[in-house]
C-alpha cells in the first residue's frame, strides 16, 4: 500500500467517524425537536427540554472530539513506524514489498539515489578492519 492510499484510508476513516457523530446528533436533536418516541412508537409526550439537548451535544462533541484526536495521534504514529527501512540482519537486503532487493537498488529504485561505496574514519584508524575483506565485513 503506497503513502498516499494509506492517506486516502486515513480521510476516509475520519469521515466515517464524523459521520457516525452527525448521525447521533442528527437522531438527539430529532428525538428533542419531533419528539420521535411520541409520533412513531405511542409512547408519552415529553415537554422541550432544552438543557437536556445541549448537554446531550456537548457530551457528544466532547466524546468525539477525543476518539477523532485519538485517532489522528493513531494515523501519526502509523505513518511515523511506516517510515523504518526493514533490513535483513545478514545479507543488508532492504525489503520493498514483497521482494528483498540490494539496499544500492533500493535507493536507486525508491529515491532516485545513486550509491558509492567507501571507508568511514573509524574503520580507516582500526586495524583489525583492514585485514578483514570488504564482503566478510559487511556481513557481520
Amino acid at each position: 500500500m503506497t503513502i498516499k492510499k494509506q492517506h486516502t484510508y486515513e480521510k476516509v476513516i475520519l469521515g466515517i467517524e464524523l459521520f457516525g457523530f452527525a448521525a447521533v446528533l442528527m437522531v438527539i436533536w430529532l428525538d428533542e425537536y419531533l419528539d420521535v418516541p411520541f409520533r412513531f412508537f405511542g409512547a408519552a409526550k415529553t415537554p422541550l427540554r432544552p438543557q437536556e439537548f445541549w448537554f446531550e451535544t456537548l457530551t457528544v462533541l466532547l466524546l468525539a472530539t477525543a476518539v477523532v484526536a485519538a485517532t489522528l495521534w493513531v494515523f501519526r504514529r502509523l505513518r511515523f513506524l511506516e517510515r523504518f527501512i526493514q533490513i535483513c540482519a545478514w545479507c543488508r537486503k532492504v525489503n520493498v514489498g514483497d521482494e528483498w532487493v540490494p539496499i544500492e537498488e533500493y535507493l536507486k529504485r525508491e529515491h532516485d539515489l545513486r550509491s558509492t561505496h567507501g571507508i568511514c574514519p573509524a574503520c580507516r584508524t582500526d586495524p583489525a578492519t583492514r585485514k578483514r575483506p570488504a564482503i566478510a565485513a559487511s556481513s557481520l
